[in-house]
């Protein structure tokens, strides 16, 4: 398109072509005639085209008129097209979503939001990446990621971290051990036993969590083995390997074998956060964020 010819150039040519009537055409497009025919007149210059044939009674298009309507008509779609698509952009209701989640997490809120957004935004794909807290952190910095839930505590300075969950971590053991037996355990008891942890995650995660109840208790914790999946974790305690303290939405995971008790004198908590970095908050992360703040302040 020659840099002088404008989009409003090819509105007018729209509408004189389909109302055949440069009066009607100049009321349609609220300006005056004289000032839309000298428009034409203009366009045809530009072009070095003759887009009408005029006379006293009627206006016709002549064949390369016929032949440019159908062109610009495509061109007005697609333009048009693209107003509504980069509007819908900014309201976050297209593109892409990437979302790390940890393999082990079995909190409801997960699958709950990624379908409440599904539902209100559905030409948002959102990619699912099956990550470690610490996998999270790295792959958030690099941009890999656009959001993550992950365990905190977060040391990453350069990623936003909200709480969305709190609740109390418990002890899981094997059914037969001496322990089972009673209802509330106090965590000074747990001195000498060996203890499954999960995989550490460096600078965050339930790892760090744990060594700290333990040496504020002025205990050191008697480690035999780690897994990276909760699941994995009760299979061991299952087998009477170790004991366990995990987060008390796992009693939700029946594992034959596995007895959960509460930890006393108070039960040290455990959460799920949601990280992102501020300088990528898009509209569809912005949407996406709500929703999931929604979600949590109805579980709270």
């Amino acid at each position: 398109m020659s840099e002088n010819i404008e989009l409003r150039h090819l509105r007018y040519f729209l509408a004189v072509a389909e109302e055949l009537n440069f009066g009607r055409a100049a009321e349609r497009l609220n300006i005056t005639q004289p000032s839309l025919s000298r428009q034409i007149q203009n366009l045809e210059k530009e072009l070095d085209i003759l887009l009408f044939e005029r006379n006293q009674r009627q206006i016709k298009l002549t064949l390369p008129g016929e032949i440019f309507l159908a062109e610009v008509e495509q061109i007005l779609i697609r333009f048009d097209q693209g107003i509504r698509v980069a509007k819908r952009a900014s309201l976050g209701e297209i593109g892409q979503l990437t979302v790390g989640f940890q393999g082990s997490s079995m909190y409801d809120i997960i699958p709950t939001s990624i379908k409440a957004f599904r539902d209100r935004f559905p030409d948002v794909e959102i990619v699912m990446q099956h990550m470690t807290t610490s996998e999270q952190v790295l792959a958030l910095g690099k941009n890999d990621l656009d959001v993550g839930f992950v365990t905190p505590p977060i040391t990453d300075t350069n990623l936003e971290v909200e709480i969305l969950l709190q609740e109390p971590l418990i002890l899981a053991l094997p059914e037969n051990h001496p322990l089972a037996a009673q209802p509330e355990i106090a965590i000074a008891t747990l001195a000498n036993e060996p203890l499954i942890l999960a995989s550490r995650d460096r600078g965050c995660g339930l790892y760090e969590q744990i060594f700290d109840i333990y040496q504020r208790a002025g205990l050191r914790p008697n480690f035999v083995c780690a897994a990276r999946e909760m699941q994995v974790m009760l299979g061991f305690v299952a087998a009477g390997i170790g004991i366990s303290l995990l987060p008390s939405h796992v009693k939700n995971f029946q594992r034959t074998g596995v007895v959960y008790r509460v930890l006393t004198p108070e039960a040290p908590i455990a959460g799920l956060s949601i990280a992102w970095k501020a300088e990528n908050l898009t509209p569809a992360l912005s949407a996406f964020l709500e929703i999931i703040r929604s979600l949590a302040k109805s579980l709270a």
